[in-house]
């Protein structure tokens, strides 16, 4: 049985005080009180800045005219969001909508829960011929609604009931942003929505997308909302809509997205200059929004030694100089700083690769892959893997070609850089088995790795050598991530040096645990009311946010159950108890008193990851109150368990 113990400390500041709670009056207006065609203006667009929200509105707005056949149903799909400014005011507040209609465009009610007034993406289903509008209104808060609580209001939408069909002839595919970034950060974008263009436009068939490789990004099948992957894989996916027409005939068209992790790899010929530009809808700033720098760096992909380039600290690219053979292999990346108040996020690029060829001489290349041939979940790829733990076997495949007909390659030496706790089990060149004096192993004291070594390789013209190195993971101790480079070095015709790089190798290692950390609950000043009290954690502390992180490295995930319970009673440094104790809440109606129980949180299924546990803000750990206590600030230990299920 695995069992583990994490222990948190809570903090309570108790106070005999009274206070008062401003609720925010909005009086509820009709369009004829504010202009004809709406129930209330129209929030502006959204502004962005690569991904970050620089002002509160929709970033979908519904579609602003809808036909459906009368009692069949059309969905009005939106979305919207914060500025980074209106989610500090509002901290983690609910995301609440409603939905008002109107049959004339002047006259607007509110829709009710029934009516699916409530509903982010709202289906309509029209029982009699005609045109009837709809506008949502979203604000952001927990029970009550503030003052500061941030409000926007939808486009109006208007759907048409008809009375007979209408089969659509064609379609158009269009997506708000054609590049996507790969990986989770709080600056760049990593979803956008596609939209149908059809012809005609009072269409009333079924549309719905779909996506040719989900392991780069998926595709809500109705609201079009594209996600890209976060663990930094590239590539191009086509994201494609079909429209069955009401005779059963089909419609389709796409579009291609880029996913990636800021920069592109380029490739020139020697004497030519390079440009690296930073990729998707970036936006634009005003002076009085924020402010950003964008710091340039170039990195040797052997000795990984890396120096920032004197340029504009608002350049969005940069052009190298007039390159050379020398320059083949070097790295670019871009580090984005951007700053509101006293807050900055940051986002550092992909490194993207300059590829220089010759104009003669040895033009060399480097197929490289990877393979687990213990493990594969499914998310490797050929430069890529992941979930590698000690023991693990793995292949490094290797085809190296002089693709020139006029120059060769002499004293070549072909290193692979490896983890330095490494096993090497067998080297293969060219299908024969090489042995241990065939070959070198060698610690790099620049990158703390170690580098097998191949020596005594020529190339002549257009020939090519196949390297296979056969290897077991060892000596990993905790969750890390190695990019390592296979390259190759020797002399051209002229005696000249020539280096050559492959691809970007990258091992994800793990540990075959479940690691976990467990942040502290801070439970602020606590007023007094009287008796029976419930108060809650301090809001960041409730979902989204986490209140244990919980890294599932298992890979072979038998069931386990998460249990926490209350110690001892909350006690100030005099020793006085608090009248009150910890609950767990389940749900509004199911709880566990923690004092001296234990209360099961999550219990996982066979194959199932555990994941990492949070809870709005009336659920999980809340504080209970049966009494009055003196001022401090008291404490207690928590007590959770990890344990195989039985």
């Amino acid at each position: 049985m695995r069992s583990k113990k994490g222990v948190v400390f809570l903090v309570v500041l108790f106070s005999l005080l009274t206070g008062g709670l401003f609720i925010k009056k909005s009086k509820e207006t009709s369009a004829a009180d504010t202009e004809i065609g709406y129930y209330k203006k129209p929030t502006k667009d959204v502004r962005k800045f690569f991904g970050i929200w620089l002002t509160s509105g929709y970033n979908l707005q519904p579609n602003a005219e809808n036909y459906v056949e009368v009692n069949n149903t059309v969905t009005l799909h939106t979305d919207s969001g914060r500025s980074f400014w209106d989610r500090a005011i509002s901290l983690n507040g609910f995301s609440h909508y409603r939905w008002y209609k109107s049959t004339d465009g002047k006259k607007w009610t509110k829709m009710t829960d029934k009516e699916n007034g409530d509903r982010k993406h709202m289906p309509v289903t029209p029982t009699t011929v005609g045109t009837t509008y709809y506008q949502q209104r979203v604000s952001w808060y927990y029970l009550v609604e503030l003052l500061t609580s941030p409000v926007v209001y939808s486009k109006v939408a208007a759907v048409h009931a008809v009375p007979e069909p209408v089969n659509a002839t064609d379609l158009t595919v269009t997506t708000d942003d054609d590049y996507l970034y790969n990986s989770v950060n709080d600056v760049t974008d990593t979803m956008t929505y596609a939209h149908a263009h059809v012809n005609p436009s009072n269409y009333t068939g079924t549309l719905t997308w779909s996506i040719d490789d989900t392991s780069l990004a998926t595709i809500d099948e109705e609201s079009g909302l594209i996600t890209a992957n976060t663990l930094h894989k590239s590539g191009i996916v086509t994201v494609t809509a079909t429209l069955v027409n009401p005779n059963g005939t089909v419609v389709t068209n796409n579009t291609k997205v880029q996913i990636g992790g800021g920069l592109d790899d380029q490739t020139v010929k020697a004497g030519k200059t390079a440009t690296f530009s930073l990729r998707g809808n970036i936006g634009e700033l005003n002076e009085d929004d924020t402010s950003y720098t964008v710091k340039w760096y170039k990195e040797d992909p052997i000795t990984h030694y890396r120096m920032q380039l004197d340029v504009d600290s608002h350049a969005l690219s940069i052009t190298t100089p007039a390159t050379t053979l020398d320059d083949d292999g070097t790295l670019f990346l871009a580090i984005i700083q951007v700053k509101f108040g006293v807050t900055t996020m940051s986002y550092t690029t992909n490194d993207a690769f300059l590829y220089v060829t010759p104009e003669g001489g040895p033009n060399i290349t480097i197929d490289d892959t990877l393979e687990n041939k213990t493990f594969n979940d499914g998310t490797n790829t050929d430069t890529m893997l992941y979930g590698a733990i000690n023991g693990d076997k793995i292949s490094y495949h290797n085809t190296i070609t002089n693709n020139s007909q006029t120059g060769t390659l002499s004293n070549g030496k072909y290193i692979l850089p490896l983890h330095s706790n490494t096993q090497v089990t067998e080297v293969t060149l060219d299908g024969v088995v090489l042995s241990p004096d065939q070959y070198e192993i060698n610690p790099n004291d620049d990158t703390d790795e170690e580098d097998l070594i191949i020596s005594d390789l020529s190339f002549k013209n257009n020939q090519s050598h196949s390297i296979d190195v056969e290897t077991i993971v060892g000596g990993i101790a905790k969750k890390e991530s190695l990019q390592t480079i296979p390259y190759i070095i020797g002399k051209d015709d002229d005696g000249d040096s020539y280096q050559k790089i492959g691809k970007v190798e990258t091992i994800n290692y793990v540990v075959d645990m479940i690691e976990h950390s467990i942040n502290d609950i801070d439970y602020g000043k606590v007023v007094s009311y009287g008796q029976d009290a419930l108060v809650y954690r301090s809001d960041d502390l409730n979902w989204p946010n986490n209140l244990m992180e919980i890294d599932d490295m298992r890979r072979n995930k038998t069931p386990v159950t998460v249990s926490v319970s209350q110690g001892k009673n909350l006690e100030n440094e005099n020793g006085q108890v608090l009248s009150g104790h910890l609950r767990y809440y389940k749900n509004d109606d199911d709880y566990t008193d923690l004092l001296n129980n234990s209360a099961v949180i999550k219990t996982t299924k066979n194959n199932e990851k555990l994941e990492s546990i949070g809870w709005y803000k009336n659920h999980g750990l809340v504080l209970y109150l049966h009494g009055i206590s003196k001022a401090g600030v008291y404490k207690t230990q928590l007590n959770w368990e990890i344990t195989d299920v039985p």
